[in-house]
């Protein structure tokens, strides 16, 4: 049986380009730009999340995670490592804007939806239940793969 232990998070609003990265990796992040930090908490608690955040005045929260650098390629290898996140298990799974998971859909009913080239070069496409976004493999995950492994093997 398997289970999924990958933790989940909240993404104060001077982490959201890190919680955008951590959900293309497959990784549940909510954020919500609009709220301060303490209500943040307050709602990761409720919610069983742990809060990723720069404010100095959560650091000591047992149940947040204080991230040092204002720099992706710090933050990111930095949760990655201590929260044993394997960015290969489910990379692509989550729409990056929304957090929900994404659904296959049928190629047909996303042909005005892509450009022609994308539609007649892939079979495949999902799609977020949520902003309505298509996904599909190739470029997107072949290039943000190649940019992770700079960031995480440097």
């Amino acid at each position: 049986m398997v289970t999924d232990e990958t933790p989940r998070f909240a993404a104060d609003r001077m982490l959201m380009r890190l919680a955008r990265w951590l959900r293309l990796l497959g990784a549940d992040v909510i954020t919500d730009a609009s709220v301060g930090g303490a209500e943040l908490l307050k709602r990761a608690r409720a919610e069983g999340r742990i809060l990723l955040t720069r404010d100095k005045r959560l650091r000591a929260a047992s149940d947040a995670f204080f991230i040092e650098s204002n720099n992706l390629r710090d933050q990111l290898p930095a949760v990655l490592a201590h929260f044993a996140i394997d960015p290969g298990v489910r990379a692509f799974t989550r729409c990056s804007r929304c957090n929900l998971l994404l659904a296959g859909v049928a190629r047909e009913l996303v042909s005005l939806r892509v450009p022609p080239y994308v539609f007649a070069s892939h079979d495949r496409f999902a799609e977020c239940p949520g902003c309505g976004r298509i996904y599909w493999p190739e470029t997107h995950p072949r290039r943000i793969a190649a940019i992770l492994e700079s960031i995480t093997h440097r």
